[in-house]
């Protein structure tokens, strides 16, 4: 119930906020993942969505193993 009230959030603050919104929207969600606050999502941390899970090595285009800001949101624009 709280993942449905978080999506429902995340859409209405993306409805009447536009592109802004949606930019912090990347970063809360790639803070979120990054559960070691080290600045990027190792494949482990990745593993949490299986979309990021399923795509890590395109999504990882310098091949180190790690997801940075960047390259996360390549992937999710």
């Amino acid at each position: 119930m709280n993942k449905r009230i978080l999506v429902i959030s995340s859409l209405l603050t993306l409805g009447f906020f536009g592109a802004n919104a949606h930019a912090v929207d990347v970063h809360a969600t790639f803070n979120e993942l990054d559960q070691d606050s080290n600045g990027t999502l190792s494949e482990a941390e990745a593993g949490e969505d299986a979309v990021l899970h399923e795509n890590f090595s395109q999504i990882d285009t310098n091949q180190d193993g790690q997801l940075s800001l960047d390259e996360f949101k390549k992937f999710i624009q």
